[in-house]
């Protein structure tokens, strides 16, 4: 299907900056992602605002992915018992998804979306210590990279339709058709998302930078760099999308200080975190 004439792009993000907001809990959390303050007190008590969220993380606690004799009965105990960061890490993803589900309208392939977005998050989380990233922070990040596409699809579906016909017409990547088709692609849409919901500098700009990170080899922006190799990574072993891989950038690579032998001596690390999330959300 196409259409004469696509919304303009600032009709698109104005579009898209009416999407609903995540949980003001899931929000409130991945701001404090880089507080080395924060306190068990007040995570549980963000995680309490929200019923939905609290029944989510104690049926995540008490499946059999953990397996905790005589069972979780509440927030406070789960972070007792798995630790502050588990819990903290568990809630955002966890939420992310749970938003991305509710919101999808059926216009969208939720599961593949998510499947993907895990796999960033599981390559980032991997080699996030190593270049000096906080995981947790890493992994929202790779969860969110994608959010512009899912906004796209959302609120201005025939506009999206446009672009994956375009797409499967010239076999291209999908940022490509995006740009080809509408005049903007689903980072610069997602980063200008990321930014009306007030997430973290840095989160935002791991979105907008994720196809394309800066080509200085001084400029240094580790959380894009690190989502890009991410990216690109996920797509080449195939972790829920079979899309085109991105060119891989070097001067990414050699800022973050990765080898392609810490690569492939990662890649069973990698893949057994990407098992054990998808697991653990239900996919």
């Amino acid at each position: 299907m196409s259409i004469p004439h696509p919304m303009s792009v600032d009709k698109i993000l104005e579009s898209v900056g009416r999407l609903p907001s995540p949980p003001r809990a899931i929000v409130e959390i991945v701001r404090t992602l880089e507080d080395g303050d924060a306190s068990a007190e007040v995570l549980a008590k963000q995680i309490e605002t929200d019923p939905g969220l609290i029944t989510s993380v104690l049926r995540l606690v008490n499946s059999s992915h953990y397996s905790i004799s005589g069972g979780v009965p509440s927030i406070r105990h789960a972070i007792v018992l798995l630790g502050f960061n588990a819990i903290r890490n568990l809630v955002c993803v966890n939420g992310i998804s749970d938003y991305f589900k509710q919101s999808s309208q059926n216009i969208f392939n939720y599961e593949d979306f998510i499947r993907h977005s895990v796999g960033v998050g599981c390559v980032a989380k991997v080699f996030a210590k190593s270049v000096s990233i906080n995981p947790d922070s890493a992994f929202v990040a790779a969860m969110l990279h994608d959010v512009g596409q899912f906004a796209l699809a959302i609120t201005a579906p025939d506009e999206y339709r446009m672009v994956i016909d375009y797409k499967n017409t010239h076999n291209c990547r999908i940022s490509d058709a995006e740009t080809a088709t509408i005049g903007i692609d689903h980072a610069k849409i997602g980063a200008h998302l990321a930014k009306h919901w007030n997430l973290p500098i840095e989160i935002c700009s791991a979105i907008e930078f994720h196809h394309q990170p800066p080509d200085s080899v001084v400029n240094r922006a580790p959380m894009s760099d690190l989502i890009h190799v991410a990216d690109v990574l996920s797509h080449a072993m195939e972790l829920g999308s079979t899309e085109q891989v991105s060119p891989l950038s070097d001067n990414a690579m050699l800022r973050l200080h990765l080898s392609l032998h810490q690569v492939a001596i990662s890649l069973g690390k990698i893949e057994e975190e990407y098992t054990d999330y998808t697991h653990m959300i239900g996919l």
